[in-house]
């Protein structure tokens, strides 16, 4: 499957809620790890995708102004690469974390559609 391919159906996946339920579990799962524990409703409820982006944000912002020495090994968890996020934080852009945080839900929403595919 081509990186485009998978990016359109994954963003059909987001439309269905038990997907993004799994996928903010995974979430949840990687940021605790490296010292970041969402609110207990994350875990318990879908959450809407602005929502979603928003609390990743949050919480990213939160590794890096608190557990900066955790940054580099989440980024490791959740597999993306240093550079992509060089590129996010020295981008001209205001609002880059946001950006940078769907990146996250994106790659993370990867391994739940790669689980569920081939765990068949």
């Amino acid at each position: 499957m081509f990186p485009d391919q998978l990016n359109k159906e994954l963003d059909a996946y987001f439309d269905n809620e038990q997907f993004r339920f799994k996928t903010q579990l995974q979430l949840a799962k990687d940021f605790e790890v490296h010292g970041f524990s969402f609110e207990s409703l994350f875990c318990e409820q879908v959450i809407e995708m602005p929502n979603l982006t928003e609390q990743v944000t949050e919480a990213l912002m939160y590794i890096l102004e608190k557990k900066s020495s955790s940054w580099q090994a989440l980024l490791y968890t959740i597999d993306i690469p240093e550079k992509k996020y060089i590129q996010y934080a020295t981008s001209q852009e205001g609002n880059w974390m946001h950006q940078f945080a769907w990146e996250i839900i994106r790659r993370e929403a990867q391994k739940v559609f790669f689980r569920e595919k081939f765990s068949k």
